[in-house]
């Protein structure tokens, strides 16, 4: 019994061991696999204009008002009527360019930004902008957004120019 079985085993090995006849399967279209790349430019964002409130005459503020100003460059002054707004108000701008067609994403490093007083204080400033920019789809691949946005200012807010950086982040979807 253990001759049978061992002769059995040498059979199975030599079975395995001997390469089976190579056989040519005709190649069709179905089984084909397809290679794809997407190249996309890198984007560029750039500043074209500043933010400006203009100016902001504080009245007798007794508690906070918040004064917003829109991607258009509209201003709303406050809700208390203790502040007038004058000036030539502008809301930021800016530049993206990349590859025609593409969804940007755009974002921003913080929810606020500080605005620092020549005379001491700070003001939050929180921007405002779109939450996607599409880059143009024929002809230009560049596209222009603006930046608004509110701060609040209360009774004790010392006067002054405020100044801030405002951090816009943008990125392929």
């Amino acid at each position: 019994m253990k001759k049978i079985l061992v002769a059995a085993a040498a059979m199975a090995a030599f079975a395995a061991a001997a390469p089976a006849a190579a056989q040519n399967a005709p190649v069709s279209a179905l089984t084909k696999a397809t290679a794809n790349a997407r190249l996309i430019k890198p984007l560029t964002l750039t500043a074209l204009r500043d933010l400006n409130f203009g100016t902001i005459v504080m009245g007798n503020l007794t508690g906070n008002d918040t004064v917003s100003i829109s991607g258009a460059g509209v201003v709303s002054c406050g809700a208390s009527g203790n502040l007038t707004c004058a000036g030539t108000p502008t809301s930021a701008g800016y530049r993206i360019t990349g590859t025609q067609g593409q969804v940007v994403v755009v974002s921003s490093a913080a929810p606020s930004f500080p605005l620092t007083g020549s005379n001491g204080g700070t003001l939050s400033f929180v921007p405002s902008f779109p939450a996607t920019v599409t880059l143009g789809a024929v002809g230009s691949a560049a596209n222009d957004f603006s930046v608004g946005g509110s701060v609040v200012i209360g009774a004790t807010t010392p006067d002054g120019v405020y100044k801030g950086d405002i951090d816009i982040q943008v990125a392929y979807q």
